[in-house]
């Protein structure tokens, strides 16, 4: 069969699937009840079908299926756990999608793991050349850039072309690409065949691969010689100065990652002899590491002492450990100073499997990086090194997680703490401080009718992961809005209207048989008109009857959608 067939066809299916998990998500249904099992299916269906179409024609058809099966269950494992540490108990915190740490992380893990797999299975052997790691990295790599630019422009061309039709009063492409159901699957074909094409043209991929690495191993020279001055200059200046900034870990971590990425890019695949000055920045490059590494261990170790453990410390804390192992490698590599630094090599493949192992650790319970923070703010607060006035229990509700939670509550309930402790542990798991109410200050109750009681006090934030966009003014007061009381749609029953400026829009809501305040309908307004505003105000605003009767059929009710036709102004010139 067709290679790009195969892959038009992965690409329609996951499209499908990310579409089919979309509309779970946006409307509820049995699966969304149910996140532990929710949350890793996006990120299978996001990441798993691109590894099977790269793996095409890399890897025989059984070990291809028998490597994404063993990913498929990594993948499902971190998913589950991202939302288990959230806590089921926690449930206004609770979300069907994964956290941002399980999407970045996962990805990660598989751009490091598949480049190994891919490049093993090509050898037949557990551990392969260098240079066969090097190739299917970057390929691997440059192939999902360019597939991605490909994906943009396409969007960039169908925009264009529907505000092209737009401008001749044609707006059935602008509102067929704003359809979920064509974007999701559009943008998973359009990712395929770009992932074809970038793979059926390898020459240009590693041309393009030759010229980007050239062109940024001249830029190591320069960053050499500005890492070599800033730590020639520290034995005059002092430390005092690096350590005021609070940021001194992240800037030295960030210096050497840039600094192993320019490194890399001009060894390359170490097959060939670089010229004298890229080979005396590469000799140089690979000392640097070292002390780099060391200042940015000390700065970590000085942060923990003083305030514990925090999530970003212990993600600093795992790049301090591959950064060691990187600084290991190149320096013994620089000290032998065998033909072409062969020891970079080993220490990129080293450095490769033990980052794995640091994912798999901080995505996992074993170094969850929330589990972590809890017992070492726990441990300092028990031992007094804080004292319970200064202690962050908003840090446990907020950033512990199910952790957290676990801990305010055996902090409110140990009669051996002080009152202190266990009243102010108990104000962090009350419900009105875990829950903020929205700012009522942006919005401004029009007419004679009071906003209903309960209105503001819902949890809106919750509601709009269930109901899609709001008003901003119930969600962080951002704009104002207009607050209208009565009976809009004619049922005899309380409704409020939102009137808000910006976008020009009437938003209309319902009190549901649980008794929550819920999306009803939402109405554009021409923009500068004044009128309807003024109507509402004056209480002129009824309800009228549908244009088109709903539809029943197969025991469902459908509901007319009318084409966009935005509502003159009274008074407008024609």
């Amino acid at each position: 069969m067709n290679p790009f067939h195969i892959r038009a066809a992965i690409g329609l299916l996951q499209g499908i699937a990310l579409y089919a998990l979309y509309r779970a998500a946006d409307h509820g249904g049995w699966l969304s009840l149910h996140p532990l099992l929710f949350s890793p299916l996006p990120l299978a269906a996001a990441s798993l079908p691109l590894l099977c179409q790269t793996g095409l024609g890399a890897l025989r058809p059984s070990r291809l299926v028998a490597w994404l099966t063993g990913l498929a269950l990594a993948v499902a494992a971190i998913g589950v756990h991202d939302r288990w540490r959230v806590g089921v108990e926690q449930a206004a915190r609770a979300d069907l999608m994964p956290g941002a740490l399980a999407v970045l992380g996962v990805f990660l893990l598989l751009f490091i793991a598949w480049p190994l797999i891919l490049a093993g299975e090509g050898e037949r052997r557990w551990r392969a050349s260098y240079p066969a790691y090097f190739d299917t990295a970057w390929k691997l790599g440059l192939q999902l850039m360019f597939s991605g630019l490909f994906v943009g422009v396409f969007w960039l061309i169908l925009n264009l072309g529907a505000e092209l039709f737009a401008l001749v009063g044609m707006d059935g492409l602008r509102r067929l690409i704003g359809e979920a159901e064509f974007a999701i699957p559009a943008s998973t074909l359009a990712l395929s065949a770009g992932l074809h094409l970038s793979d059926a043209r390898p020459g240009i991929i590693q041309g393009l691969r030759s010229l980007l690495l050239t062109l940024l191993s001249w830029l190591l020279p320069l960053l050499v010689v500005l890492i070599a001055a800033f730590l020639a200059l520290l034995p005059f200046t002092g430390l005092d100065s690096l350590w005021k900034t609070g940021h001194a870990s992240a800037l030295l971590l960030g210096a050497s990652g840039l600094l192993i990425f320019l490194l890399n890019a001009a060894y390359q695949d170490g097959r060939e002899q670089p010229g004298r000055v890229i080979r005396l920045s590469l000799l140089a490059a690979c000392l640097l590491l070292a002390p780099l590494q060391t200042l940015a261990a000390y700065a970590l170790a000085l942060r923990v002492g003083q305030y514990g453990w925090s999530p970003d410390r212990v993600f600093a804390a795992s790049l301090v450990i591959l950064g060691a192992c990187y600084a290991a490698g190149y320096g013994w590599a620089a000290i032998r100073r065998r033909a072409g630094f062969a020891g970079v090599a080993s220490a990129n493949i080293y450095a490769a499997w033990l980052s794995l192992a640091l994912l798999a650790a901080v995505l996992t319970p074993l170094a969850d990086p929330a589990r972590i923070s809890v017992a070492s703010q726990l441990a300092r607060l028990q031992a007094g090194r804080v004292a319970a006035e200064r202690f962050d229990f908003d840090f446990l509700r907020d950033r512990g997680l199910r952790y957290g939670h676990a801990a305010l509550l055996r902090l409110r309930d140990d009669p051996a703490l002080s009152g202190s402790v266990r009243r102010k542990a108990s104000d962090a798991l009350s419900e009105d401080k875990a829950q903020p109410k929205p700012p009522a200050q942006a919005i401004h109750p029009r007419g004679p009718a009071p906003l209903p009681a309960g209105f503001l006090a819902q949890d809106w934030k919750q509601a709009a992961k269930r109901t899609g966009e709001l008003p901003s003014c119930l969600l962080d007061g951002r704009n104002e809005c207009d607050a209208y009381v009565g009976d809009y749609s004619g049922g005899g029953k309380q409704e409020v209207l939102l009137a808000e400026p910006l976008p020009a829009r009437l938003t209309l809501f319902q009190r549901n048989a649980q008794g929550l305040w819920t999306l009803a309908a939402a109405y554009d307004l021409p923009a500068g008109c004044p009128a309807p505003l003024e109507a509402l105000a004056a209480g002129g605003a009824h309800a009228l009857p549908p244009q088109l009767p709903d539809l029943e059929a197969g025991g469902l009710r459908l509901r007319p959608r009318y084409p966009y036709a935005p509502p003159a102004c009274p008074g407008a010139k024609k």
